[in-house]
């Protein structure tokens, strides 16, 4: 093997291997990369695999002798991050060793290699559905829906995200939905027509995460999705010509129908300034210690106030405008962490929560756009009992 790849170009795709690759490993071979370098197409590719993900990214390059092997994932990152950035960096076998010259202007590496026969054999799947999605637009909607992912593993068919194509009130949607049992986050987008057969599933945690930190959100391009019955793989075009392809086990489960929670009748309205309930929110939570983290909402015609008390500390009120179209005032409390992360994905000036009792759930939701928008969201938090004092 001989090639000759830019530094910007290579680190970029070692960090995607890296992600995955887990530090401690009770197979070596796990914590190696596979390098495969073609010279009858130029290209070079890098594969990584921890058995429940695998990501393979495709790069161009100088190859002036083909060759595969596996080298030691961490030690050619540390190394290659730590070349000048652009610069141009060279990869040599020895014939007689068992090594990998790295070289990169006055400084020199060598890496002892693993036989690429070793590197255990990628998960394949049979994908019955694929369709492609705005790459923009799907960052966004995984990003929202994960606020409320399930923190912990106690209940694995809520660590993750559920995805699932539906046709309520005649559009087709693709909706991504999470829920920590306290929250619910649903969000949508307009589904490809290619995507009706596919069945509901549930990406994990670890997948949406490596997912988000793949996609480069600000570019316009599309991905391929790909879905199996127990794998999800998915193909992205970077604006540098590398192309990633990104695999993972499903999560075997069901997830909990969770539209009813959704669609339920509040009749108490209330709106206000996005930006000055996040203000007023982390203002009176500075004081808020316990666990629940728990500010009490006093929802007025015409303002809103709000009251953070902490046995240690003291206490905390604000107030904001707001507009509410009860007559009496109304008491709700909430954990204001959960409230923030929700808000935090809202980007209209304005934020309506439907309301019913103080022990009932709120629906929350961006007020409405005069354009369509890219992505539908809805939320539904669940109140903490107002202790009287």
């Amino acid at each position: 093997m001989k090639l000759t790849i830019n530094q910007k170009i290579l680190e970029k795709a070692l960090s995607h291997a890296n992600w995955i690759i887990e530090k401690k490993q009770t197979v070596p071979i796990l914590g190696y990369i596979l390098f495969r370098a073609s010279q009858e197409d130029g290209t070079l590719i890098l594969t990584a695999t921890n058995m429940d993900m695998t990501i393979v990214d495709i790069l161009h390059c100088d190859v002036g002798a083909g060759g595969s092997y596996c080298l030691p994932a961490g030690l050619l990152y540390e190394i290659v991050r730590k070349i000048p950035s652009g610069a141009n960096v060279c990869f040599e076998a020895a014939s007689d060793q068992n090594i990998i010259k790295v070289t990169s202007s006055k400084a020199s590496f060598s890496i002892h290699h693993m036989d690429s026969d070793g590197f255990p054999p990628i998960a394949s799947a049979d994908y019955p559905v694929s369709f492609a999605l705005n790459t923009k637009t799907f960052k966004k909607a995984i990003d929202v829906a994960k606020v409320a992912m399930l923190q912990d593993n106690t209940r694995f068919h809520l660590n993750g995200i559920h995805m699932h194509y539906d046709n309520d009130l005649g559009r087709n949607n693709i909706n991504f939905v999470a829920t920590d049992l306290f929250r619910i986050a649903c969000v949508n987008i307009d589904a490809p027509i290619s995507a009706q057969g596919m069945s509901p599933i549930i990406m994990s945690k670890r997948t949406v995460m490596e997912l988000i930190k793949l996609i480069d959100g600000g570019a316009e391009t599309t991905a391929k999705v790909s879905v199996a019955e127990n794998r999800i793989s998915f193909e992205l075009e970077a604006p540098d010509s590398v192309k990633t392809e990104f695999s993972s086990r499903l999560i075997n489960g069901s997830f909990p129908e969770y539209k009813s929670a959704l669609d339920v009748s509040n009749d108490k309205i209330l709106i206000v300034n996005t930006s000055d309930f996040i203000d007023a929110l982390e203002r009176v939570s500075t004081v808020v210690t316990d666990a629940t983290s728990s500010v009490k909402l006093n929802i007025h015609q015409d303002k809103l106030i709000l009251e953070g008390v902490s046995r240690e500390f003291g206490s905390a009120t604000d107030e904001i405008a707001a507009s509410f179209n009860g007559f009496e005032m109304f008491e709700i409390c909430f954990n204001s962490r959960y409230l923030l992360e929700i808000l935090g994905q809202i980007e209209t000036p304005e934020v309506k929560l439907l309301l019913a009792e103080s022990n009932s759930s709120a629906i929350i939701s961006p007020t409405d756009t005069s354009e369509k928008p890219d992505i539908n969201m809805i939320f539904a938090v669940m109140p903490i009992e107002i202790v009287k004092k």
